[in-house]
């Protein structure tokens, strides 16, 4: 009797400790596949800022330079960038980024697009996002914010 017992208990402590496994093994992999995304993302947000033309970027960041003129590449780079975004903010409404690295992010995606330059450029690539009122309105959203004076003032990225 007693022997059956321990039986029993031996086998649910064999679950409980199976079960744990898991759970450290998945919460693992969340947090390197989170990892991953991060590197790859930062790398094409590097890639990002070395194709748009620098003095725009600066503009962009800092009230004290002039806003350069409208252009092809300009608005390019801009649809480019906001094609990043599009897919960062779907991954995060998806479930696939972690809070703690969307908070990162987004605080980069509203001080670089509350900027006066994305803030023009968006005008002329709005429609290419149509399909997608949510992200549409997020942007708006964005673009209705001022960038901090510490993030105005600093004129760089903080990647």
């Amino acid at each position: 009797m007693l022997a059956d017992i321990l039986a029993q208990v031996g086998q649910a402590g064999t679950v409980v400790v199976g079960s744990f496994g898991i759970y450290v093994a998945l919460r693992n992999q969340r947090r390197q596949l989170n990892a991953q995304m991060f590197i790859e993302f930062s790398g094409r947000f590097q890639k990002l800022l070395r194709e748009f033309p620098t003095e725009a970027w600066l503009a962009n960041r800092s009230a004290n330079e002039a806003i350069p003129p409208s252009s092809q590449e300009l608005t390019d780079c801009t649809l480019y960038t906001i094609q990043f975004v599009y897919d960062v903010y779907h991954l995060h409404k998806n479930g696939f980024i972690a809070k703690n690295l969307w908070t990162l992010w987004e605080r980069e995606i509203k001080n670089t697009l509350s900027g006066r330059v994305f803030q023009r450029e968006w005008e002329r690539v709005a429609a290419e996002f149509a399909h997608s009122p949510e992200f549409v309105q997020y942007i708006n959203a964005i673009m209705r914010c001022k960038p901090s004076p510490s993030a105005a003032s600093a004129g760089s990225s903080s990647y």
